[in-house]
């Protein structure tokens, strides 16, 4: 689809209120009307439609405490890019550091509520990475 087409229709659909457009700063997303994510959801979302930010999440769901060169190891991102991730994310509220000395450890402040909009959008993600931390996520949380 043409991007003005697009736009025209995104337009459309805000204005028959069907959606609600959020700005991030850097881009604009579009959320379902129906379903009412709260600010901190909508938030975390604009992170998660980020494919290194989401890898990042995810590294730090599976384990928690992982320093800059252990997610850059991780996840295949250059430890700068790492870093510039994770000082967003700690800015947004999403993750905490921990400081020691000269290493930084990072946790999820809530990783509940990532997982539930992970597995609530995983199909919009078109991520393994996304499929493969909801299975281990359910068979972690059936027993």
């Amino acid at each position: 689809m043409v991007v003005g087409n697009l736009q025209y229709h995104l337009q459309y659909m805000e204005k028959k209120n069907l959606i609600r457009a959020s700005n991030d700063g850097d881009y604009v997303r579009y959320f379902v009307k129906d379903r009412s994510l709260s600010e901190t959801e909508r938030k975390i979302m604009s992170f998660l439609r980020r494919s290194g930010c989401r890898h990042i999440l995810i590294q730090l769901l599976n384990n928690p405490d992982m320093n800059n060169k252990e997610l850059s190891q991780a996840v295949g991102l250059s430890p700068s890019t790492i870093s510039w991730n994770l000082n967003k994310l700690v800015e947004a509220g999403i993750i905490e550091r921990e400081k020691t000395g000269r290493i930084s450890k990072f946790t999820v402040i809530d990783p509940l509520a990532i997982a539930e909009l992970l597995i609530c959008y995983k199909e919009s993600f078109l991520d393994t990475l996304v499929d493969g931390f909801i299975e281990m996520w359910e068979f972690k949380n059936s027993k």
